[in-house]
């Protein structure tokens, strides 16, 4: 047989798969572009209800007899109106989210993580590979956490959140030293800004 008609190398199926393992990104598990689908969607409604308000106040005010008449109608139309601003701001603020987490959970994979809650701050201790050497106990942790804070002030998401203390989560590295977390069950997806000035300090 001529050497130019010599078969390729056969590559064995186990490696194969961890290839493909290798390669795979957070993206390309379904559960993560439901994830993602819900924080998007919440996003829409924010939107959406502010644009509701918006209009409401534009379409009272037009009726400036009445408001002159009957006060409590402009403090309604006031109320209306800054409620409709405020979520607008918010439902673009997470649309924009959003996208940044998209293209995040596109180019890196899922990071498993131990969470803990130090106060108003999250601690995450990644996993370390198995081929590091075992290390000693609190010493270990403290050389793989990263202390962070959720980018979020809505009650319901950090109660989200903290109900996962202690457990494992998945945190997605992006290019600008934040976090996409998210974990089995929880069906939404979050951001997390490092403290780097506080990272090394154990706070149980």
């Amino acid at each position: 047989m001529s050497p130019s008609r010599l078969p390729a190398p056969r590559v064995p199926p186990a490696a194969r798969d961890d290839a493909l393992v290798e390669e795979q990104v957070a993206w390309d598990q379904p559960e993560t572009r439901r994830s993602y689908a819900a924080y998007r969607l919440g996003a829409l409604r924010w939107f959406a209800g502010g644009l509701a308000g918006v209009a409401v106040a534009l379409a009272l005010s037009g009726y400036a007899v009445l408001v002159l008449q009957r006060p409590g109608l402009g403090v309604f139309i006031i109320a209306a109106l800054l409620l409709g601003l405020f979520g607008l701001a918010t439902g673009v603020g997470g649309l924009i989210r959003a996208q940044r987490f998209r293209a995040t959970l596109r180019r890196a994979p899922w990071r498993p993580a131990e969470l803990r809650v130090a106060g108003a701050h999250l601690r995450l201790i990644f996993t370390p590979d198995n081929e590091t050497a075992p290390g000693n106990g609190a010493e270990e942790d403290i050389a793989n956490a990263v202390d962070a804070r959720l980018l979020t002030t809505s009650r319901w998401r950090v109660r989200s959140v903290v109900g996962h203390r202690d457990s494992e989560v998945l945190v997605c590295p992006a290019r600008d030293g934040s976090y996409v977390l998210t974990a089995p069950g929880m069906h939404n997806l979050y951001g997390l800004m490092p403290l780097t000035g506080l990272s090394g300090i154990y706070r149980p």
